[in-house]
């Protein structure tokens, strides 16, 4: 599908930054690809199931069967991340599931999903993961003096960060769904995972890959 399959009202424009340039880009509403979906299918099936719920995070897969097989994909939603929604992680979460699982499904392949920025406002969005601060330790001026401090467990072994890349490509995630998945544990690659963390994943990301 192209943004001609879009409705111009299924559609928002954002500015985004792409490297130090800023662009104007498009993003489709999970709406406009439930139409879409309906329209071009004969026979139906979305069906999610929250894989971790928890106080200040959700995480939900959603599995959509169509004409043309069966296309799974993974939502998160955080309260850190998503503080103006904070009260209906749930429904973000699988919103945004649901929208990636019809993605993978061919609609709106070349497009992330209007959901997905919904808690950036409008010209904050960078398009480059930003770095990784979750494990920067400060000095007694308050700034980062450079240097990676790993939680308590240890930070994801070589073997579990070969394995996440592995399982991310026979899941066919893009950027932007890796991303989404690792928000919740407050780092941008898959390197700065908590091992415990790390194993986690792999667990369901093998779940995911197996179906």
């Amino acid at each position: 599908m192209n943004a001609i399959a879009f409705q111009d009202h299924e559609l928002i424009s954002r500015r985004v930054k792409v490297g130090n340039e800023w662009q104007t880009r498009t993003f489709p509403v999970v709406g406009g690809r439930l139409r879409i979906v309906h329209e071009a299918n004969q026979s139906l099936s979305i069906q999610t199931e929250i894989i971790r719920l928890e106080a200040d995070s959700v995480v939900v897969k959603a599995s959509v069967q169509t004409d043309k097989g069966s296309f799974n994909g993974t939502g998160t939603a955080a309260t850190q991340r998503d503080a103006r929604l904070a009260d209906a992680l749930v429904e973000l979460a699988e919103t945004r599931a649901i929208a990636r699982a019809l993605r993978f499904g061919g609609i709106g392949v070349e497009f992330t999903g209007a959901e997905e920025v919904s808690h950036v406002p409008n010209g904050e969005v960078d398009t480059e993961a930003p770095p990784n601060r979750g494990y920067l330790h400060k000095d007694g001026n308050g700034n980062g003096n450079g240097k990676a401090k790993a939680p308590a467990n240890g930070l994801a072994t070589q073997a579990q960060v070969r394995a996440l890349h592995a399982l991310s490509r026979k899941a066919q995630y893009h950027e932007d769904d890796i991303t989404n998945l690792i928000a919740p544990f407050e780092v941008s690659r898959f390197e700065d995972l908590p091992k415990e963390a790390a194993s986690q994943l792999i667990g369901y990301m093998q779940q995911e890959v197996a179906q």
